[in-house]
């Protein structure tokens, strides 16, 4: 989808100011000067813009006049009896622009008059980018991401070519009651549609309590944290320092919420090197962050009225993190980019049948011209040419050999437990026909860790296609969620073959993904039986001709219970064979790139070694030989190096299994036994990381009380 002119223009705001309550300023002829005032968001700006002015000493202002050239933006001005004038600028608009040009105008009590411009700097930080491998892609605070008026996912990083235009993330529920409780967006039009970005489900910050949303926090949250690893490890090297003074995103690290306002006390994830439970950079504590570089930002859906989807509010906290790894030598993850979200049911609502969707518009550079499929066993969904060529010579489109875009369900939300660890292969040694297919942490000797893979995947087309309107953009809650179960939006359920509809070629049984291809070898999305036709299903097969296409993966379902905290991984990998000029070329590289990715994220091993849950480590070289008992462990862990005493400075952490930092001990003398509490540690498993000499080594802890 590439939409232009989102943004609408002008605010004027005219003072008439009483001659009476002003004086002559200076000599010479009237002349108003240019003047150029940096702001930033939430932040009042105190500027006398006529301090670079002259007006006659013989004359007096009658009247002003000023305005800014885009409507969207809510700068606000007073003065006061000295001419200073203050000037406060709101993120009341997704994605502002770097400059907004203004003017002003005044006349005198003679009748002349002048005019001058005013340039706004907007320090404007509700987007950022991960752009430290090949890939520059923005995310926006509210988790609308790589959009603003146009698509902003470029790969390769520079060439002024993109693959996504927009990615957005689904919840839906039913609370005790069965009524349905929804929050997605697409392009944030709402039903009408109406303009784009102007019509929200998901709003920037935590959750409040309700009289204490405002502007001036809604300002405070439209804002990403961008961090490196680098960052981090100066901060770790230096917080001790007199005169040191972290930079701004770790000093502002929302790692506390302000209770006061009704915000949970823990935000954003945090090493605490003293367990006091408190952030503070100048005690040593680091935000805990995966990757070489971090972006952070927490949106809800609780802040407002659901415009795009007319949704019930289900009272969600999201906490985002997009992340990637600087890493050129390796062509998987060189071109990837990572996205978990931690998500928190701050309500008093239990929702049953909780489903999680990962909505992306793959613009393939030409948008017009794709295909979409999907691949069951590697848990992921993606966009191909429909031609051998992509456009037709256009500056945006990527010509031969085109690339493969696609989008990876990681690991989806913890199942339900039940009290086993569930298998991931028969008595036979065969896999299993069930949701260990693509789910993650399948027979591991751990009890209730399993976590869901993509569970279905459904696409739908441009409103403009043509295509029958079941099978055009969701409109209203409903029809979000019926895509989310596998229905089309009028309720008829997704079947194989042709465009999975009765009327559109589709040959049966109900199924669970759309144009997998031959990626289902054990028929798992058909009820684990052959479908009732071919089972090679893809756009091809179904007749279709490329076109504009969206795609949707589905998670779950979960019980959302009050408190419950659910995290969902995701990955967006760019593959492109430049030697075949077979567009299916792509499609195959995308396959083995997408095998590496998903053993390294299984794992949690990039191929240098270092970790992908938390902080990556590149100076690792070879683990040192620890042993760490008892193991499991109730009230203490002995961290036992042998014969290998640590030397210099050694920092062991003890992180979730998710990979958050919630303990850090630093030893200052030279040590072979070391003894570490965790009688207060709650049960579960964990990684105890320690690094000396620049050197991770990770073993893995189980706490029991």
């Amino acid at each position: 989808m590439r939409q232009n002119g989102l943004s609408s223009k002008v605010l004027l705001v005219i003072f008439l100011l009483s001659a009476f309550s002003l004086h002559s300023f200076s000599q010479g002829t009237l002349r108003a000067v240019n003047d150029t005032i940096d702001l930033y968001p939430g932040v009042s700006k105190v500027f006398n813009i006529l301090a670079n002015d002259t007006i006659p000493a013989s004359d007096t202002i009658r009247s002003f006049v000023w305005g800014t050239t885009d409507g969207f933006i809510q700068i606000t001005m007073v003065h006061d009896s000295s001419w200073k004038w203050k000037f406060t600028f709101r993120a009341n608009k997704w994605g502002n622009p770097a400059e907004i040009h203004g003017s002003y105008l005044f006349s005198t009590m003679s009748m002349e008059h002048s005019s001058a411009q005013i340039l706004f700097r907007i320090h404007d930080k509700s987007y950022s980018y991960i752009d430290i491998n090949n890939v520059s892609a923005r995310f926006n605070s509210w988790g609308n991401h790589f959009f603003c008026e146009n698509a902003e996912y470029e790969v390769p990083k520079g060439s002024g070519k993109t693959s996504i235009f927009s990615n957005a993330f689904w919840i839906g529920g039913k609370d005790a009651q069965g009524n349905l409780h929804l929050a997605a967006e697409r392009y944030r039009q709402g039903p009408g549609p109406g303009p784009a970005g102007q019509y929200p489900d998901f709003y920037p910050g935590p959750v409040m309590d309700s009289t204490k949303y405002s502007p001036y926090q809604d300002t405070l949250w439209h804002y990403i944290w961008n961090l490196k690893k680098t960052d981090i490890d100066y901060h770790r090297a230096h917080y001790w320092e007199n005169g040191y003074k972290p930079i701004h995103d770790i000093l502002t690290w929302p790692g506390n919420g302000d209770v006061s306002l009704g915000q949970a006390p823990k935000l954003a994830p945090f090493c605490d090197r003293n367990g006091d439970g408190i952030y503070d950079p100048y005690d040593g504590d680091y935000p805990d962050i995966r990757g070489d570089q971090a972006l952070f930002f927490i949106f809800n859906d609780d802040r407002g009225y659901h415009a795009e989807t007319t949704g019930a509010k289900l009272r969600v906290e999201i906490h985002g993190m997009a992340y990637a790894f600087d890493l050129p030598e390796d062509s998987a993850l060189n071109n990837t980019v990572f996205l978990n979200y931690r998500l928190y049911n701050r309500s008093q609502n239990t929702y049953d049948s909780t489903e999680m969707g990962v909505f992306t518009d793959i613009d393939l550079g030409y948008a017009n011209d794709d295909y979409i499929g999907c691949d069951v066993e590697r848990g992921l969904y993606y966009g191909y040419n429909g031609t051998p060529v992509d456009g037709s010579g256009e500056p945006y489109a990527y010509g031969a050999n085109p690339p493969v875009q696609s989008v990876t369900i990681l690991a989806g939300p913890y199942m339900d437990p039940d009290g086993i660890d569930n298998p991931k292969y028969g008595t036979n040694g065969q896999q299993l026909c069930d949701f260990s297919v693509n789910g993650l942490n399948f027979g591991d000797s751990i009890v209730d860790n399993e976590r869901y893979g993509m569970q279905r995947f459904i696409y739908f087309n441009n409103s403009s296609s043509g295509v029958p309107q079941y099978m055009t953009d969701p409109i209203y809650a409903n029809d979000y969620y019926n895509l989310m179960c596998g229905r089309w939006k009028d309720g008829t359920p997704i079947i194989y073959g042709g465009n999975g509809h009765p009327t559109t070629g589709g040959y049966g049984p109900a199924c669970r993904f759309m144009f997998p291809g031959e990626s289902d070898s054990l028929n798992w999305g058909a009820g684990c039986a052959p479908p009732n036709g071919p089972v090679n299903w893809t756009e091809t097969t179904a007749g279709n001709n490329p076109q504009d296409i969206r795609g949707l993966s589905v998670t779950g379902p979960v019980t959302f219970k009050p408190g419950d905290v659910q995290d969902i991984d995701i990955c967006f990998g760019w593959t492109r064979d430049y030697n075949s000029p077979e567009p299916n070329a792509s499609v195959a590289k995308m396959r083995l790139m997408s095998d590496k990715i998903n053993k390294a994220f299984a794992t949690n091993r990039l191929p240098n070694g270092g970790l992908i849950y938390g902080i990556s480590d590149h100076q690792k070289t070879a683990e040192i030989n620890i042993r760490t008992y008892p193991n499991p462990t109730s009230d203490h862990l002995i961290v036992d190096f042998g014969n290998e005493v640590p030397l210099g400075k050694t920092t062991i952490e003890l992180l979730t299994a998710e990979g958050s930092c919630i303990r850090t001990f630093n030893l200052v003398q030279a040590a072979s036994r070391n003894q570490i509490v965790t009688a207060d540690i709650p049960e579960g498993f964990y990684f105890l990381r320690v690094t000396t000499k620049g050197i991770p080594t990770v073993k893995k802890v189980v706490v029991i009380h």
